[in-house]
């Protein structure tokens, strides 16, 4: 609390300064001043105290020292750090000078350490002042309200002063600049994980960390500060990043500069094109890349790279729009390999994006046949500043221990929050999640997976000889018998193997792995206390909710239950993205949006039929294949599919009876919503409904469960009707009546 106390005061004060500026100069302009003098101030409490030694020295010896020995002396001087200032001046005295403040500050800024003048031209702190001249009593109150900040290592450590310059730049600049930073937290997380396992060897006296995309330095400057655990000495570990904006750029400089690292350094420059670390090798590297971000100005260049075998984009080369695979291609390339980690932040996309033969494929393909990856963390959504969609930590090594080699630990700390809101991980969430990445076991919250279980075949299937689909198998599964049992026995013509076709992939269907078959049917006690206000509405369901909550103690499915994909028993019919034209005479069918299907009105527009107009009937099921909820399963109503819907329809009722479908589906919904991608936008394709697998009883027996469920649900949908709002624990409840059902798990 102490920390976040410092932080916040400090945070206000410089808000308060920002205040004083606001309109003076545009906001980028203010930004960059407010960093600087921020950076001004700290380096002032740290050798402010050394200022008239230096400036003693620097006028007896700077003609007579060569400029290598005077720097030296100078850093000597100044207690060691590797930067000073021989003007005599400080933040603090500068405005006690008899000279003018231009001259003053000229001579001030010019008395820096060329390390330190490089960071304040990386901020365009000389042009900055230049607008402020002009009023210099800006100047003025900007230098009194930064000299009276305590920024102090008594007060502000290293990480707190990290944590500080990230919230004044995202204070200042907003969201549009919140992708060059990582949270303290978030740097915390991936700094604990890192170094939970020392890689270096007994001879290597350096410890070496590279991230290519350090934006700001927050997570670079915190790998530092997480590294003295395992070294003897601060000047032993070397920190070295690239980024490709100036302004941040020079921001990583100053952190690193400041965390007092000798064998250190930040390069300005675009990482895919020009890597300015050509031929070095790292023992530790950290990365938050960048989303989303397309890499087709570059494309002829990194094609070109991507020949050479020796390059750092052999392995495969993925879609234009993305260049987080690309990215990860360079961090494979930069690990050394007598021992390194690396740590890295994506989005869901790099877990499962591309087919088989894809360079996304082939990149996750490469990772575990090598058998780097070591733990992949699946973060709450809104982890990231700058974006709300989830994201994972992926965690590889070349160095695993014995009982992790071949595996991989899935971890998945998601948290269900309000729609809209943002998660801070604050220290008690990276306690746990480190301890659970420690502990490397399996909880309901970590699930331990043999690497092959990722990877699969892409095979082309042919129906008298020609080209039927393409289909997904599990390595573990024989292709032949797949196709004997899976698909022969549904098709009229002879299916075969085009073998030519296989491709081996390999993808993470991070859910998969976490779903969970407890049933969780809500108590008649609990529906009783939390509405007791409409005790008779719920006493007319007592009878029929006891006799449904009779489950079958050792569940199994019942024997003369057969197991089919869909593709056997219904057809797909898709909307279209085409704009319906309204009717003029109220004739035609309204547009099927999830709203009216949530609440049908007989005031809805209509819509004019044409020839390509898909629509759906009172016969079908619809289901979400697009937006929110996808997978949602409602019964059909008749009207005009938008590209979000698509009705499903039974096309062999010798295996399921029309009135049954609604029913299967609904019990299924979960496996369909489970199933859904996309990192922003969630989706459904046809193949995924297809290729699910249902277990299907007998007609007789299908026909006396729809019988039961008719009575049954109707009678919970006539009380959650009146029940309203109120009625929520009913509608759960007939959702975990209908799958139990469904699944054989009721006795009925």
């Amino acid at each position: 609390m102490a920390i976040e106390q410092n932080i916040k005061i400090t945070s206000s004060k410089i808000w308060q300064v920002c205040s004083h500026i606001r309109g003076v100069m545009p906001d980028m302009q203010m930004q960059q001043v407010v960093i600087a003098f921020t950076f001004l101030r700290r380096i002032d409490c740290l050798i402010g105290k050394y200022a008239e030694k230096s400036q003693e020295f620097y006028q007896k010896n700077y003609e007579r020292l060569s400029d290598e020995t005077l720097d030296k002396k100078l850093r000597d001087i100044s207690g060691g750090y590797s930067f000073y200032n021989y003007s005599g001046y400080t933040v603090s005295n500068i405005l006690l000078a008899n000279n003018s403040i231009e001259v003053v500050l000229n001579t001030y800024l010019q008395g820096f350490s060329k390390n330190v003048q490089e960071i304040l031209a990386g901020m365009e702190f000389q042009q900055n002042l230049g607008i402020l001249y002009r009023q210099s009593k800006y100047i003025v109150e900007l230098f009194q309200l930064f000299s009276e900040m305590d920024l102090s290592n008594a007060t502000i450590d290293n990480e707190e002063f990290i944590e500080l310059v990230s919230s004044v730049f995202s204070l200042v600049g907003g969201l549009r600049i919140s992708q060059f930073y990582s949270s303290l937290e978030l740097s915390n997380l991936i700094g604990e994980c890192l170094f939970s396992n020392n890689v270096c060897s007994e001879n290597n006296n350096i410890v070496s960390i590279y991230d290519p995309v350090c934006g700001t330095g927050s997570m670079l400057a915190v790998a530092g500060e997480k590294a003295k655990t395992i070294v003897t000495h601060q000047d032993n570990i070397s920190l070295n990043g690239q980024e490709l904006a100036v302004f941040p750029c020079a921001i990583a400089k100053g952190l690193v500069l400041l965390s007092g690292n000798e064998n250190s350094q930040v390069l300005y420059g675009n990482t895919l094109t020009d890597d300015f670390f050509p031929n070095s090798h790292f023992q530790y590297i950290v990365a938050d890349m960048p989303l989303g971000q397309q890499w087709r100005p570059f494309k002829e260049r990194i094609e070109n790279e991507s020949f050479d075998v020796k390059g750092r984009f052999h392995i495969g080369l993925p879609n234009v729009t993305d260049s987080q695979f690309l990215f990860i291609e360079h961090i494979l390339s930069k690990m050394d390999v007598k021992g390194s980690r690396a740590a890295f932040i994506t989005n869901s996309f790099v877990l499962w994006g591309g087919n088989a033969a894809s360079g996304e494929s082939r990149i996750r393909r490469w990772m575990f046949e090598n058998d780097l990856v070591e733990t992949i963390i699946a973060l709450p959504s809104g982890m990231l500043a700058a974006t709300n969609i989830p994201v994972y930590l992926w965690i590889l090594s070349n160095k695993k221990n014995q009982d992790q080699k071949g595996r991989v630990c899935l971890i998945d700390l998601t948290i269900q929050e309000e729609k809209g809101s943002r998660i801070s991980i604050g220290e008690g969430f990276v306690k746990t999640a480190v301890s659970l990445y420690k502990s490397w076991s399996n909880s309901p919250m970590s699930k331990i997976v043999n690497n092959e279980q990722f990877g699969f075949y892409e095979v082309n299937l042919l129906e008298d000889g020609k080209k039927k689909e393409t289909v997904t198998i599990s390595l573990d599964t024989d292709i032949n018998e797949f196709v004997a049992k899976e698909r022969q026995p549904y098709a009229k013509g002879e299916i075969t193997v085009d073998y030519s076709s296989v491709e081996k992939g390999f993808a993470i269907q991070f859910n998969e792995f976490f779903q969970t078959e407890e049933i969780d049917i809500p108590s008649l006690k609990d529906a009783s206390s939390e509405m007791a206000q409409m005790i008779d509405a719920i006493s007319s369901m007592k009878g029929i909710i006891e006799e449904s909550l009779n489950l079958k103690e050792n569940y199994s499915v019942p024997q003369n239950w057969r197991e089919f994909p869909l593709r056997a028993v219904v057809e797909v019919t898709w909307g279209i993205n085409r704009p319906p034209v309204p009717s003029d005479n109220g004739s035609g069918l309204p547009v099927l949006s999830v709203p009216y299907l949530r609440n049908p009105s007989n005031e809805e527009q209509h819509y004019s039929i044409t020839p390509q107009t898909k629509c759906a009937t009172h016969q079908d099921v619809l289901v979400i294949v697009k937006g929110a909820n996808t997978g949602e399963i409602f019964k059909g109503i008749e009207g005009i599919l938008p590209p979000s819907l698509a009705s499903i329809r039974c096309a062999n009722e010798d295996i399921v009876v029309p009135q049954y479908l609604y029913y299967l589906l609904k019990g299924y919904e979960k496996a369909l919503m489970s199933q859904a991608k996309g990192s922003t936008i969630k989706s459904l394709v046809s193949k995924t409904i297809l290729d699910l697998k249902c277990w299907i009883p007998t007609i007789d027996e299908q026909l006396r469960l729809v019988s039961y469920l008719d009575k049954v649900i109707g009678k919970i949908d006539n009380v959650a009707e009146v029940l309203g709002n109120a009625g929520n624990v009913f509608s759960e409840y007939r959702q975990t009546l209908i799958e139990n059902v469904v699944h054989g798990r009721a006795l009925i």
